[in-house]
């Protein structure tokens, strides 16, 4: 596995993870179409893990500190891209001055979160919807 920026010319291969696994993740925020999709994906220049030419997951983080996405190819669950993801996450975040991170976590990626210290973020009474929850971690110590 090889992490590593996003490079233009990608945008079809990220396009492809997001349509299969974002759109039903994201519910939460406004359904993009492709133009949009690209014009966000190179603002936020997200970082790719590749593994034998072939990308199975990615991530972007904002400069609020707001995880925009984070997907992993179900093929690829538990074998360690979610953990090379969330340290990338951490380190952007440590050189950025972010005090806090925060992410839309769908139902199945909720205990990941959990194990690197994302809590249920509580807004209006509500902690946790049907696809998934707002998590938050705080960086300040």
């Amino acid at each position: 596995m090889r992490l590593r920026p996003y490079q233009p010319g990608e945008e079809s291969t990220l396009w492809e993870l997001y349509q299969g696994l974002g759109l039903r993740v994201q519910s939460r925020t406004t359904e993009l179409d492709h133009d949009q999709w690209i014009k966000q994906l190179r603002a936020q220049l997200p970082f790719v893990v590749e593994y034998d030419n072939q990308v199975i997951g990615y991530v972007s983080l904002e400069s609020d500190g707001e995880i925009g996405h984070f997907f992993v190819r179900q093929s690829w669950h538990d074998r360690g891209v979610g953990t090379l993801l969330m340290h990338k996450v951490h380190q952007q975040a440590a050189e950025q001055g972010v005090r806090g991170l925060r992410a839309f976590v769908c139902q199945q990626s909720i205990p990941f979160f959990a194990s690197w210290g994302f809590v249920p973020e509580l807004t209006h009474g509500h902690t946790q919807a049907q696809d998934g929850m707002y998590m938050r971690k705080s960086l300040v110590q």
